[in-house]
């Protein structure tokens, strides 16, 4: 306010001021454009957009994957109570018990022949890469490594392709797997070596019902014989009378969550991790990544340590290369702790952005610059043109032009109404005056022919006159005073009584004072003689050379 008060005490011109107040009403116009923007989300920095979005696709990633899990839980439950049933069942009809099956390749093929079916079918129905079955038993007890040897099948898909229904037999029979058109792996062994197995033992030892609550996520591990890294969902195989006959469960591998998972995203180089372990250390050897399917990604590769960034955003420092993320914990299971995700994008990507923000401000910021300038010049242009226009005619007295402007037509039409007046007004003033000078000219006419008569009576009198009577008059002019001097000047000069009492200002009985002794000093009886001893005087003079020097 001080600013406008002080601009507007200033002389400027119309169209400075105007310019000025645009300007300032187009500031203020773009400022609350702005602000509302703003207060609307449409203007976020870096930080907070880049927050948001990965802390979405965060949630996005963690609700797929503990989905998916569940899925797998339900499944997988459905297959361990197959399998104990189907198992139960043989056992039942053969008049065995469990402890039967070892030693036996008869009744480990007929074993694998009962469940080999069940674990086809749920591997087709779940979404995973592998499933399998371990059982408490082996072909040959006495074998060096029987402790660690478990009979069982383990299939893995073919592909990565859901709807592909090949299927590789990894653990169990051959000759079971190409009855039924499953061929063996290309690392196919007969049995599990459970030390191979995360945390087979305990798995076992642990194993109760219901197992609503019995399933578990193993660690990420190399699967033995092969270069491919998996994590498994493990439920126990229990039977009726609470005997545990082994484990089984679904595999994942690295290559297949990296397929099922990779998430539809904007964010082309977008990085999306799970991992067992401390939330803020992303290892790779312990963890799972994927990326987005329109894009390709760079996968964390090393160990990575964690510091804050901002805005909830965590920094990743790894030897390579560096990444920004968001960090939430993970229910892969009921009983798995210790999961956590981490949707994660390159720092060069954010800095990119931070760079593109910044220019995308400046230009935001020298659009509005550029536009509210714009705008002031054109609409105070488009203003004061025609205005400017009009005062130019109105200062040659053009009123008769038509502006567009009902306030410019207003005023040329009340000048125009005051020029006749003042025109009327000046015609009447220039005819009075005229009739005084001529009134004037007459009286100073008169005047000057009253005054020629008097002198020219005077100097044909001249002779007429006492001598010695002019001659006291002459001496008796230099004892006046100053009052009387000024005021037979006055007489001298045509006045009478009453304007000289005007132009004195003094009373009548002083002016008859001064008279008398006027006259008495000059020795003079009237005003007539008086009169004709000064044309006298002037004559002597030499009229107009001296003018009255001599009073």
């Amino acid at each position: 306010m001080k600013f406008l008060t002080g601009f507007s005490g200033k002389r400027q011109s119309m169209k400075r001021k105007l310019l000025a107040y645009m300007f300032i009403l187009a500031t203020l116009v773009l400022t609350l454009l702005l602000s509302g923007l703003m207060l609307l989300g449409q203007f976020t920095g870096v930080k907070k957009r880049t927050f948001e979005t990965l802390d979405f696709r965060s949630d996005v990633f963690n609700r797929q994957i503990e989905s998916h899990f569940e899925n797998l839980a339900v499944i997988g439950i459905q297959l361990s109570a197959d399998t104990a049933e189907a198992i139960e069942n043989h056992l039942s009809e053969n008049r065995m018990v469990f402890s039967d099956i070892n030693n036996s390749e008869k009744n480990v093929a007929a074993v694998q022949e009962a469940t080999f079916d069940i674990l086809r079918q749920k591997l087709l129905e779940a979404n995973c890469s592998g499933a399998f079955i371990v059982l408490e038993a082996t072909v040959n007890t006495d074998a060096e490594d029987a402790a660690q040897s478990k009979t069982g099948i383990y299939l893995q898909r073919s592909s990565l392709d859901y709807s592909d229904s090949g299927i590789l037999l990894y653990r169990g029979l051959p000759a079971l797997g190409k009855a039924r058109n499953v061929m063996p792996h290309r690392k196919w062994q007969l049995e599990f070596n459970s030390d191979l197995f995360p945390n087979y033992t305990r798995l076992t030892e642990d194993a109760k019902p219901p197992l609503s609550g019995a399933y578990r996520m193993s660690d990420i591990f190399t699967i033995p014989g092969t270069s491919e890294r998996a994590m498994l969902m493990t439920l126990p195989i229990i039977g009726s009378d609470g005997d545990v006959y082994g484990l089984c469960g679904f595999e994942i591998s690295e290559s297949y969550f990296k397929h099922i998972f990779s998430q539809p995203s904007k964010l082309e180089h977008a990085v999306f991790t799970i991992n067992k372990g401390s939330e803020g250390i992303i290892d790779s050897a312990d963890s799972f990544s994927c990326g987005t399917t329109d894009g390709y990604y760079l996968p964390p590769d090393g160990e990575y340590t964690s510091s804050p960034f901002d805005s909830g955003l965590t920094l990743f420092r790894g030897k390579g290369s560096s990444f920004i993320g968001v960090t939430s914990h993970v229910n892969l299971c009921k009983n798995s702790q210790g999961f956590f995700s981490t949707a994660l994008i390159p720092k060069r990507d954010y800095d990119r952005w931070l760079l593109e923000d910044i220019i995308r401000i400046v230009l935001l910021v020298l659009l509005m610059v550029t536009a509210t300038i714009g705008f002031s010049y054109f609409f105070t242009r488009r203003y004061l043109t025609p205005i400017k226009k009009s005062l130019e005619q109105l200062k040659q007295k053009e009123y008769d032009n038509y502006s567009g402007i009902s306030e410019i037509d207003d005023l040329s039409a009340f000048l125009a109404e005051q020029d006749r007046i003042n025109e009327a007004a000046f015609d009447a003033m220039r005819k009075e005056n005229a009739d005084m000078q001529t009134s004037l000219e007459q009286i100073q006419t008169v005047h000057n022919e009253t005054v020629q008569q008097v002198e020219r009576l005077a100097y044909s009198r001249k002779d007429e006159v006492d001598p010695y009577d002019y001659e006291n008059f002459k001496i008796g002019l230099q004892t006046l005073t100053e009052r009387e001097k000024e005021i037979l000047n006055l007489y001298i000069d045509g006045k009478n009584v009453k304007e000289i009492l005007a132009i004195t200002g003094l009373k009548e009985s002083t002016i008859r004072f001064h008279n008398r002794n006027i006259y008495n000093k000059l020795n003079v009886h009237s005003l007539k003689q008086l009169l004709r001893y000064f044309a006298i005087l002037k004559q002597e003079y030499n009229e107009g050379e001296k003018s009255n020097s001599f009073i």
